[in-house]
């Protein structure tokens, strides 16, 4: 909801007092805010200082459908509307309400009344597109009597058509996902304003492309347009795609999902066009689309990262499918899933020349795992499984991986025909830590760029001599600024681990590579963090799964990629930050000398230990903290040196050591490997190597490290053997938030203060908004989770000389957080932008 309220109204009752409008004000940017309490609380200070008042009313309505009492927003919408019939924003208003009753004619009725006082009432359209009222039919599409042809490929380039000459192109591109915190994939953000803003800070970066996977709403292109129309200096070229799920059966050709899949390419041409009226279909955005952006449509690349397993099964269903003549593209020789790429590239151009008069270069996404280069030290799964029996070593068990030189798909077998004078060519998304066998090949250890030595860029290399000729297009790269890290890399390029300013300088690395290898561009990943994604070392630790957009995890690194930073709550404390923040927390339990206070937000659990003695409380002892996360019968009844602590913990942290604080995890309550077994050719799998059960007791101190086979024990098909490697995610970083974004724990002595901060992925929590934890990895990988009823805490303090116990603090309460629906959040640019602004201005 958007209303279009935007500026100080002025009063309209004559004996209102003149604080009632401020108050108001300040109400309807609450809510925009998304503070919905704190909106609440002042509209209703500005109803009682001018009841009546029709804006104040309207706030109170939208209030009140965030807060789902419907008839309340009702009444209030109807009181405001008889004293102001004229005020579009109460129209829109009640047309929701009408929505959440079902009564459609109603709903539609009223969202035509808000447009008919306000035309441009983008919201009020968006809803009678929902409703299914899309404004009547298009006038037929008529065919351009000139061909248009605004970009093409030219050798291994692209190039574009400025004032009547073709000028070379590079392509310094973001791939823009849409999914605010909070949201599905498919829940975009349906207002100009925003895509407004979004474009205008990627073209202050230097960007010259913007990367779609699938259909925005209308108010995208209606945005685009406007920012090219008025700065055409800075203009702003679409690489769109045309999304496509994995197919039933793995069978391309299944009928009804080839039809979708080519129904979607008509109307990604279309809209582009500006001609497309799109109903509401789930999961899919929808509306009137009439904003022309052909004119900067760079490109299309065509589906998804596809399975190889797909595209096997599929290669040998169709094994007689071996070439292709089309109107654009040709095929003589490849495999079914080739013939299958072109032909669909094929169909797309086909429709827009002979609907549109239109054409431009086109590709299919593709990905390392599916590359057409040969890699000697990436075996199949069964090729790896025969190379261990022959070495007497185990068999894999649980790998969760595709096989990554398994199929090939080939943009080079393809070849464009007299009638395609737009082009064709390659696009991979290519990051530098996966698959593996970017790490392991000589060749490409042996390659060094500008930066350094780079196994990245030697693949870039090999990549690009197979292609020589075309243009290679990176559309997917970079490095996200997460805590957790799912893969190592050796030029320490890695799956997250990187705090925002290690990831700007990755960034620029990989950025400066791809054109030092002689690439067409490269297009980074991506414009926003979004909450939805998951990665496989956490998937399963992030349940009920439809949850996950709810909150965010640090410690996946998926969810942590954005240029544009989205963050948790809006007024958390800040490690290293003002004390006041962290005093202002809840006091769980403690005295005047030694206070614990605690609180939370959709990212992470705050602990504020309060010594009265100042810096001498941290310097002279050892300080341990004990964490019952579920069940305080359950877990265990000791910490090192600390016996008969009362409940069960299944955490402790040591925040004793600048330079080694640490969280451990109780041994049956740890779904990840031990060190021990993690490092060797044994006990390979990173999940489920043992039971992990939350319902064990024990008193022996059973704790353990965090750690996590990030990459597992491997042998090549040279027979090569590859050791193991992981990172102990319990070793806590220390430091303050502005020395490092992942920073977990900082002194303030002056303020006697020890600050810890936790991500609730580390804690096993697998969805805070509905307080579920995990409670049990049993055999085969199920995982059972429980609701807590919230987290107890022991705090013990010894003597650094003695090891004696000096301070005590039993577990006198718990903390239970509010459960949530809709998160709290606050974005702001990472020095990745900053520093991808200043890479970008100096080509």
């Amino acid at each position: 909801m958007t209303p279009l309220l935007t500026a100080t109204f002025a009063l309209q009752v004559v004996s209102c007092p003149q604080r009632a409008g401020a108050v108001a004000d300040s109400a309807w940017q609450a809510y925009r805010a998304d503070r919905i309490a704190v909106a609440a609380a002042r509209f209703t200070v500005a109803d009682s200082l001018c009841p009546g008042l029709p804006e104040v009313q309207i706030g109170l309505g939208f209030v009140a459908l965030r807060q789902g009492t419907v008839d309340e927003a009702e009444r209030r919408f109807t009181a405001a509307l008889r004293t102001d019939s004229t005020n579009a924003d109460g129209w829109y208003g009640l047309g929701l309400v009408r929505t959440r009753q079902e009564r459609r004619d109603a709903a539609i009725a009223a969202f035509r009344r808000a447009l008919a006082i306000a035309p441009d009432y983008r919201d009020a359209r968006q809803q009678l597109a929902l409703l299914g009222d899309l404004g009547g039919p298009l006038a037929p599409a008529r065919r351009p009597a000139a061909a248009q042809m605004p970009a093409r490929t030219h050798g291994d380039r692209f190039e574009i058509l400025q004032g009547g000459s073709w000028r070379p192109f590079y392509l310094k591109g973001i791939n823009l996902g849409a999914a605010r915190p909070g949201k599905f994939p498919s829940e975009f953000p349906t207002d100009d304003s925003t895509y407004t803003a979004w474009l205008g800070l990627m073209a202050a970066a230097h960007a010259n492309v913007v990367r779609l996977y699938t259909i925005l709403p209308p108010a995208f292109y209606r945005a685009l347009k406007r920012w090219n129309d008025a700065h055409p200096d800075q203009a702003l070229w679409l690489v769109h795609g045309v999304w496509a799920e994995a197919p039933p059966d793995d069978d391309y050709d299944d009928r009804g999902w080839k039809t979708e899949f080519r129904d979607e390419m008509r109307r990604v041409v279309d809209l582009l066009h500006g001609h497309a009226l799109i109903p509401p279909r789930p999961g899919h955005a929808f509306g009137r689309y009439t904003a022309d952006v052909s004119d900067h449509v760079l490109a299309f690349i065509i589906g998804r990262e596809w399975e190889p397993f797909t595209i096997h099964h599929y290669n040998t269903m169709r094994s007689d499918r071996t070439s292709y003549r089309g109107t654009f593209l040709t095929l003589a020789g490849g495999t079914p899933a080739d013939v299958w790429m072109a032909e669909q590239c094929d169909y797309l151009m086909q429709y827009e020349w002979t609907t549109w008069h239109a054409q431009r270069p086109i590709a299919y996404t593709n990905w390392p795992t599916l590359d057409p280069l040969h890699h000697p030290t990436e075996p199949t799964i069964d090729e790896e499984s025969a190379l261990r029996e022959g070495l007497g070593l185990q068999p894999l068990r649980g790998v969760r991986e595709y096989n990554n030189d398994d199929q090939a798909l080939d943009a080079m077998l393809v070849h464009t025909t007299r009638a395609n004078q737009a082009g064709y060519f390659a696009s991979f998304h290519a990051y530098p830590y996966y698959p593996d066998f970017m790490d392991y090949d000589s060749t490409y250890g042996t390659a060094r760029s500008a930066e350094g030595p780079s196994h990245y860029y030697g693949y870039l290399l090999d990549l690009k001599k197979h292609h020589a000729g075309r243009p290679l297009l990176i559309a997917e790269y970079g490095v996200p600024s997460s805590r957790g890290l799912a893969h190592l890399q050796p030029e320490g390029m890695h799956h997250g681990g990187h705090d925002e300013a290690q990831m700007a300088a990755v960034d620029v690395r990989l950025t400066r590579e791809i054109r030092e290898a002689g690439l067409a561009g490269g297009i980074l990943f991506a414009w926003i963090d979004e909450w939805f994604k998951h990665n496989w070392v956490v998937i399963d630790l992030e349940a009920p799964l439809e949850r996950t957009r709810l909150w965010h995890n640090a410690m996946d690194a998926e969810q942590n990629y954005g240029l544009l930073g989205q963050y948790a709550g809006t007024d958390s404390p800040v490690l290293g930050g003002d004390p006041a923040r962290w005093r202002a927390l809840r006091a769980l339990q403690g005295g005047d000398s030694l206070r614990l206070r605690v609180g939370s937000d959709e990212s992470y659990l705050y602990l504020a230990l309060l010594a009265s003695a100042g810096a001498r409380a941290f310097d002279s002892v050892r300080t341990l903290i004990g964490i019952d996360t579920y069940r305080s019968s359950r877990g265990e009844f000791r910490l090192p040196g600390v016996p008969g602590i009362g409940t069960g913990v299944e955490f402790y942290l040591d925040v004793s050591d600048t330079t080694a604080g640490r969280l451990f995890v109780a041994r049956s309550y740890s779904p990840y490997l031990v060190p021990r077994a993690g490092m060797g050719p044994t006990g390979l799998d990173p999940f489920y190597n043992y039971q992990c059960l939350a319902d064990e007791q024990s008193d022996d101190a059973g704790f353990d490290s965090l750690f996590v086979t990030t990459n597992r024990f491997r042998v090549t098909r040279t027979g090569r053997p590859i050791p193991a490697r992981g990172v102990d995610r319990g070793r806590l970083r220390y430091g303050r938030a502005t020395e490092s974004s992942l920073a977990d724990w900082f002194v303030d002595r002056a303020a006697g203060l020890v600050e810890v901060r936790l991500p609730w992925g580390l804690l096993n929590v697998t969805d805070p908004s509905s307080r579920t934890v995990l409670t049990a990895i049993r055999e085969g990988g199920v995982i059972e989770t429980d609701t807590t009823d919230g987290f107890r805490f022991v705090v013990a303090r010894l003597a650094r000389r003695s090891n004696d116990v000096v301070a005590f603090l039993p577990a006198a309460a718990t903390y239970t957080w509010r459960r949530w629906e809709e998160p709290t959040w606050h974005e702001r640019l990472k020095p990745a932008y900053y520093a991808m602004r200043d890479l970008w201005g100096s080509w």
